[in-house]
């Protein structure tokens, strides 16, 4: 009689840890689920894999892809983002006696090819309406199909529309 008491008593006991184990995890899995559904709805990413754009200098577009600016350059805008992909876009309008020497000081692994239209409107890392090579008229371009050193990949539109300037359509990737 007594070991029947001492059994019952035992899985009395069992019965109620597993019951509270239950509700635990119930309630466990409902707090994950508010939380990934008010993720979701606020927009907000869990797992970000890149940096939302932000606005890029002269110096971060140098150095990201791998150029320099010649004397008389005026960055009209760049934009960057960072994760697991390195992105970059720039657009800036330089004199046309320094293409050349642009080009030159860059390394560029490919020559300019004339009519080549390397950079397009998916190449705008950060959004915004100044970003328009399909306006351009007269181009040239350049789409490396070998990275730099660090394994940054560089395509360039050229818009030769004005005589005495060129604007420059820049867009690197790397990752």
């Amino acid at each position: 009689m007594i070991e029947t008491a001492a059994r019952t008593t035992r899985n009395r006991r069992g019965t109620a840890a597993f019951v509270l184990a239950c509700i635990s995890l119930v309630l466990s899995l409902i707090t994950c689920g508010g939380v990934a559904l008010t993720a979701s709805t606020n927009e907000i990413d869990l797992f970000p894999m890149w940096s939302s754009p932000q606005v890029a200098s002269a110096a971060e577009v140098e150095a990201v892809a791998h150029v320099t600016l010649p004397p008389g350059t005026v960055l009209l805008g760049a934009a960057y983002s960072n994760g697991l992909d390195t992105l970059l876009s720039a657009k800036f309008r330089m004199p046309n006696t320094a293409l050349d020497a642009f080009i030159a000081a860059a390394k560029f692994t490919a020559a300019p090819v004339p009519g080549l239209r390397a950079v397009d409107a998916n190449h705008n890392v950060g959004g915004g309406n100044l970003w328009d090579p399909e306006t351009a008229k007269t181009v040239s371009g350049i789409k490396e199909e070998q990275p730099t050193a660090d394994g940054t990949y560089r395509s360039v539109l050229f818009n030769l529309d004005a005589p005495d300037m060129v604007i420059v359509y820049l867009h690197a990737s790397r990752g």
